[in-house]
């Protein structure tokens, strides 16, 4: 990378009208046929609100899924490693290899050793939150349903959604791309796989039982799979339920930028008043000042053309500090001043 961009922190709104995305089983007590999305409480006013969300793991799957498609990236498939007594799969793990599967290395996987075996734990260079629903612009509804057998009686059925705007915030330890780090305590890279590629891995001189290596062309790499995961990013795509509430889950706003810190400064971006969501430029002023020793980019702000309310000041920003596009064509830009 042209700065040596040490982390992207950004954040994304992504619409979520009348969706069902992540769901949370049976309700319970009287409701036993009632199927209700993800929610948590939070004190509103003086009083509990259920707050729509899709959990980190949800999301998370969707963008690996769709990074790897939009990349044409083979994928780290899950798949059993282990059986107990009965025969059931009680361990699981990816191919758990970063250097032929870019997503083992942008997120990160984990198997614990048995009989022997060394245990192998990567951290995502990845970080997430949740996608929850901004304040003020919630709501939650009831479907309700029947099913018409051929014959008996008709069966009722019914399902609670949700009507919102999905905001989440997220940091990509770039530096930590194609370099793997081994310890006593935890391993990244296995034994087996440093053998497979010590023609591709250059192994920096240990310091304190710490032992690093760095892919050959890790550079490039960074570049590359920083890359892919952007494009993933804004092309997000998946939900459950979506024959019955299907749903465009790419965001309609993504705020980003390189920094030297992993400060995911970009969150609670959003105010809720009105019909359309409003991107806080007062926030945003105050974080670009705050964060101008950290920054290694101008902020990037990609927005679709009528989803936010005061679209015309948010584009109002443009100048060294700022750039303005789609949400799409900001990767773009991006990628091409940043990541060639």
């Amino acid at each position: 990378m042209s700065k040596q961009i040490q982390n992207i922190t950004g954040n994304v709104l992504c619409d979520a009208t009348a969706t069902f995305l992540n769901g949370s089983g049976l309700a319970t007590g009287e409701d036993q046929n009632t199927v209700i999305p993800k929610t948590f409480k939070e004190t509103v006013n003086g009083r509990k609100e259920d707050v729509p969300y899709v959990s980190a793991q949800a999301w998370r799957r969707w963008l690996r899924n769709t990074a790897n498609e939009e990349n044409g990236w083979q994928p780290s498939e899950l798949h059993a490693i282990e059986t107990n007594a009965k025969g059931a799969t009680s361990k699981i793990a990816t191919e758990l290899d970063p250097v032929t599967y870019p997503e083992d290395d942008l997120f990160g996987y984990m198997k614990s050793g048995s009989k022997g075996e060394e245990s192998i734990q990567r951290t995502s260079p990845f970080k997430t939150s949740i996608l929850k629903g901004i304040p003020k612009m919630r709501a939650l509804t009831t479907d309700n349903a029947f099913v018409f057998p051929k014959n008996g009686t008709p069966l009722p059925y019914s399902t609670r959604f949700y009507s919102t705007h999905l905001e989440g915030f997220f940091n990509l330890e770039c530096y930590r791309l194609g370099t793997f780090v081994n310890t006593p305590s935890r391993v990244e890279l296995s034994k087996d796989l440093i053998e497979k590629y010590k023609n591709s891995l250059v192994k920096e001189e240990p310091q304190k039982n710490v032992q690093i290596y760095t892919l050959q062309n890790a550079e490039q790499l960074r570049k590359e799979r920083t890359s892919g995961l952007l494009k993933g990013l804004v092309h997000l795509r998946g939900g459950a339920k979506m024959a019955a509430f299907g749903a465009d889950v790419s965001p309609k706003v993504i705020v980003f930028a390189g920094m030297t810190s992993a400060n995911p400064c970009f969150n609670n971006l959003y105010i809720g008043n009105g019909e359309r969501p409003r991107l806080n430029v007062d926030l945003l002023k105050e974080l670009a000042d705050d964060y101008k020793e950290k920054l290694q980019t101008p902020i990037c702000i990609g927005i679709r053309k009528g989803y936010l309310e005061n679209e015309e000041e948010v584009k109002a920003l443009a100048s060294d500090n700022f750039i303005i596009d789609t949400p799409i064509k900001i990767v773009e830009v991006f990628i091409d001043k940043y990541m060639r």
